[in-house]
């Protein structure tokens, strides 16, 4: 049986029609809601859902444009999905999600090209739907490029000393070392403590080189969605009071999602981050949340060395690892061979280095 599906921009289904199919979809979670769309903030929406001929609504996409990051030089424009992907009707059969996912793969190549996009970069997580939808295999039938890295998420149904079990040595003794040091932790009361988690994440996010994210934006996550229990702001403070470290969580749905997290420099060898991380998972468990994703996780040959020694961080906890997979479409085909050729000229180059480097060490 053909489906036929029309699309439907988010502003004209609306956001309570929106947010009740989010809310049964068992492959939606918080970043398809019209509530995080407009805390986050991210560029121009240009979301949509598919409705069958009967004039049901059988999927959404949250998506939007916004300049590329990576590009400076020129305004040019990405479709980006934050991490949310395709969330389908819940009971869909097989034929109709394969013909489900073609249709918004073309209205999503459409859309890009009509609005002057460069390329559509999607991420595919662990939290729902997952790093399977839409299926890799009818993305790659498009022409994304798919990229696979680890990623590590926590089995919150164990018991408190199963999970603690599973943290490396030197992140217990971190632990350990912070609660008997006297560093404490609190959760954020106002709009003051998430402005000192925003400054703790701007420090590190600098340290590595990246740029901070806008500011208000974590007070605007946080003030939107915290009433409802869905976004919490964990502080680790010294005995003397001053804060060291601090955490962004996300819940819904039975799971959570290590959003962002950020520590003074000068007191990194205090240990607030590790313990910020432990006492979030401890919270989410105690919640009955069943899932603690900590995000990618990805080995030092798959990224630069900061990028690593973040997933390096959060690999201390233990915890399952899952793929964490990112999607890539350049829009226009001769942008995709353009860019495999500086990526082969690049690591060419990367070799050279390495080879004279061991040649200067007499290792050849």
């Amino acid at each position: 049986m053909m489906h036929r599906f029309k699309i439907v921009p988010r502003t004209v289904i609306g956001s309570s029609a929106w947010d009740r199919f989010v809310e049964e979809s068992s492959e939606a979670w918080l970043f398809h809601t019209s509530r995080w769309q407009a805390a986050a903030g991210a560029g121009k929406d240009r979301s949509f859902g598919l409705v069958n001929g009967s004039g049901i609504l059988r999927a959404v996409i949250t998506q939007h444009s916004e300049r590329i990051p990576e590009i400076r030089q020129a305004p040019l424009q990405g479709i980006y999905n934050g991490r949310s992907g395709l969330a389908r009707a819940t009971g869909m059969a097989e034929s109709e999600k394969d013909e489900l996912d073609a249709a918004a793969i073309r209205a999503i190549r459409h859309i890009g090209r009509c609005s002057g996009a460069l390329l559509v970069k999607w991420e595919l997580p662990t939290m729902a739907p997952g790093p399977d939808v839409p299926a890799t295999s009818v993305l790659a039938q498009f022409g994304f490029e798919i990229r696979s890295v680890p990623a590590k998420v926590i089995d919150l149904t164990q018991t408190e000393a199963a999970l603690w079990m599973e943290y490396r040595k030197g992140c217990k003794s971190t632990v350990k070392k912070a609660q008997r040091e006297g560093v404490c932790v609190s959760c954020a009361r106002d709009v003051a403590d998430v402005e000192s988690f925003s400054a703790l994440h701007a420090e590190t996010m600098r340290s590595v080189g990246a740029r901070p994210r806008p500011a208000g934006y974590f007070a605007r996550l946080w003030t939107t969605l915290s009433p409802a229990g869905h976004c919490e702001v964990l502080l680790a403070r010294l005995a003397s009071g001053t804060p060291i470290a601090g955490i962004m969580t996300m819940s819904w749905k039975s799971a959570t999602y290590y959003h962002a997290a950020g520590s003074a420099l000068t007191h990194r060898e205090a240990g607030g981050n590790t313990l910020l991380v432990h006492e979030a998972i401890l919270r989410s468990r105690a919640r009955g949340d069943q899932t603690f994703h900590l995000g990618p996780t990805p080995r030092r040959e798959q990224v630069d060395e900061k990028t690593y020694l973040v997933g390096r961080f959060k690999n201390q906890f233990g915890g399952l690892e899952v793929p964490w997979r990112t999607a890539l479409l350049f829009l226009w085909p001769g942008l995709a061979g353009a860019r495999r050729a500086a990526r082969s000229l690049q690591q060419a180059l990367k070799g050279k280095k390495k080879a004279e480097h061991r040649a200067e060490m007499g290792q050849d």
